[in-house]
Formats: structure tokens, C-alpha cells, sequence
């Protein structure tokens, strides 16, 4: 049995225990959250965070991101598993020290958008090379937000590291670098004159390049979009891969819908007219959680984003924000 605890239990927690509880040969410890008391589920509250690490075998962290890498360090350094949500830290710097235990322990991060099946078809499809090379993608993931927003941690500069970007944007940012196999130039405008919050951004417009693969892309992550939308365009030789909608669990992000454009001209696959699938369930959550536990019953690696991919994307992300030119609001 694996005992599991739990290191901050709000709602995207709650969500990863509904799922592994469905699991066999596990066994729940409890959990520690200093802000919140659990009702709903039978679960022990514990008093401090040494407590909990030193009756577990693996940890779920589910905190702001200036609290997590020192906490998955804590937890590591006692000889618990762990995973941890995105994002993985504040900066870089403070993942530094956490490869001395990625030998001996397993450690996964929270990139569940990934693993989306309609992400996954696209990864195939860019690594066959049936479509050709990928020539350009544009991205943009936006929501909407209300008057409480502003008092959410999700708001601070020293919890969250910056705005929407770190909080949201990443996991687009995560998974157009991942299918480019990595930007090396960044060019980017970030914006507060919505939310007026020093540091915070509202919206961030972003170009990337990879001088590897010669291919360049633009995102935008906003909280003014006014209508929740999730949107990857990918071009191709042969065609498109255009991803609209995002199967959640709000459901705001409308039907998971993915269509492949053969190139007018010619055909993919011998078809010379669109194909399109939509995804009516989200496996995302499930696949990475189960996967963390399997890497811990085998001693294996965690085989989607570990150490390496935290790491990378927390560089990307630091070289964007110290690169960018903030709107003049005056």
C-alpha cells in the first residue's frame, strides 16, 4: 500500500484525490493546509507539515507557487514522492537543489494540458512527419474574471511570481514549446492597465522563435477576454492542426474540438478535405496522476513533466518577463 498525503487541499487537490481514490492499493493519510478545514471528505487534518511527511510515501503539493519548491524539497529531502502543480516555483533559481533527489525519488509536475488527447494526437502527428514540418503555431488561451480576483493570491507578485502568464498562459507556453522542441528567442508586451496591480499582468503577447527548428509562434494569455477561450493553431507543410475549445471540468472552455486541414493543394493522409474530431472526456488528470503513482510502485521515472521540464519552462518563462516591455499606463 502507498500511504498519500496531501499538501495543500483546495479544489484542484480535492480533484486529483476523486481520481485516486478509484485506485486500488492506496491508502490516504491525510493531509495539511493551513488555510482550510476539509468537510467533505474523511480525511485527517495535520498540524504541521513534518507531521505528515514523516507517515507518507508520496505527496500531492497543491500550493501557490512561492510555497511549492521549497515544500517539494521538504518533502524529497524526507524520502517522500512527490507531485506538484504547476506553476513549480516563482524563478528558476528556486527549483536549484532538487536534481540531488530525482536519482532516488520520483518527482512529477502538474502539465496536465499535455496530456489532452486532442495535445497528444498533435504531438503524433508533428512527429511523424506526415504533414511536414511545422512552419508557424499561434496560441491564445484567455477567461474572464470578477472583482474578487484582485484579492486572490493568483494576484501577488510575490506568491504567484506575475499575472496570468505564470498562472494560466504557462500551460500554453508549456505545450507550444514542447511541440516546437523549445524557443530560444522571446519577444514580449505585457500589460496591467485592467487589473492596475503592480507586476501582474492582465495580458501578456508573446513572439517566440526556435533557431533549431526555424519555427516561430505568438501566444496570447489575458483575463479580458470577456468569453473563456482556448485556441492552438499549428501550420504545417502539408496543412494545419487547429485545436478550438478545452474540455474541462467547468465546461467553460467549450467542446475539445480538433480539426486537420489538409493543404489545398494536396492531401494528408489521402484526404483532401477536413477531419474533424472532438473529445468528450478529458483523461488529462487521470493519465498524469496514475502515471505518478505508477512511477512510484515501479521506481521509475515520471515519464511525462518532471524535474527537467519544470525547470525548462521556468527559464522560458523568466527570460519572457525579464525581456518584456510593460503598456505605459500614464
Amino acid at each position: 500500500m502507498i500511504k498519500i498525503g496531501y499538501i495543500g487541499f483546495g479544489r484542484f487537490a480535492k480533484h486529483r484525490h476523486s481520481i485516486l481514490v478509484k485506485m486500488s492499493r492506496l491508502r490516504f493519510i491525510g493531509y495539511f493546509d493551513a488555510n482550510n478545514i476539509d468537510k467533505e471528505f474523511d480525511l485527517q487534518k495535520f498540524e504541521s507539515v513534518e507531521e505528515l511527511l514523516s507517515e507518507t510515501d508520496a505527496v500531492i503539493v497543491s500550493v501557490p507557487p512561492f510555497f511549492a519548491a521549497d515544500l517539494v524539497k521538504r518533502a524529497l529531502s524526507m524520502g517522500v514522492h512527490v507531485f506538484c502543480e504547476k506553476p513549480p516555483a516563482v524563478q528558476l533559481i528556486d527549483l536549484d537543489g532538487l536534481e540531488l533527489f530525482s536519482d532516488k525519488l520520483v518527482l512529477g509536475y502538474g502539465f496536465n494540458h499535455r496530456l489532452h488527447d486532442s495535445v497528444m494526437t498533435i504531438k503524433k502527428i508533428i512527429e511523424s512527419n506526415e504533414m511536414g514540418k511545422v512552419l508557424w503555431m499561434r496560441g491564445r488561451y484567455g477567461k474572464e474574471v470578477n472583482d474578487s480576483y484582485r484579492n486572490d493570491w493568483r494576484c501577488s507578485k510575490e506568491l504567484n511570481g506575475g499575472g496570468i502568464l505564470i498562472d494560466q498562459g504557462i500551460h500554453l507556453l508549456d505545450i507550444m514549446d514542447w511541440l516546437a522542441g523549445g524557443f530560444d528567442v522571446n519577444q514580449a508586451i505585457l500589460s496591467d492597465s485592467f487589473l492596475r496591480i503592480e507586476g501582474v499582468e492582465d495580458n501578456a503577447f508573446i513572439n517566440l522563435y526556435s533557431s533549431n527548428s526555424k519555427i516561430s509562434a505568438s501566444l496570447h494569455s489575458t483575463i479580458t477576454q470577456w468569453r473563456y477561450l482556448f485556441s492552438l493553431e499549428i501550420f504545417l507543410e502539408k496543412g494545419s492542426v487547429i485545436l478550438n475549445g478545452l474540455r474541462t471540468k467547468s465546461g467553460s472552455y467549450g467542446e475539445e474540438t480538433l480539426t486537420i486541414c489538409p493543404e489545398r493543394s494536396g492531401t494528408y493522409l489521402g484526404v483532401t478535405s477536413d477531419r474533424t474530431v472532438t473529445y468528450a472526456i478529458n483523461n488529462s488528470w487521470a493519465r498524469e496522476i496514475e502515471a505518478f503513482v505508477h512511477s512510484v510502485e515501479d521506481g521509475e521515472l515520471y515519464p511525462y513533466a518532471g524535474l527537467d521540464e519544470a525547470k525548462n519552462i521556468m527559464r522560458l518563462l523568466g527570460e519572457v518577463y525579464s525581456n518584456a516591455i510593460w503598456v505605459d499606463k500614464s
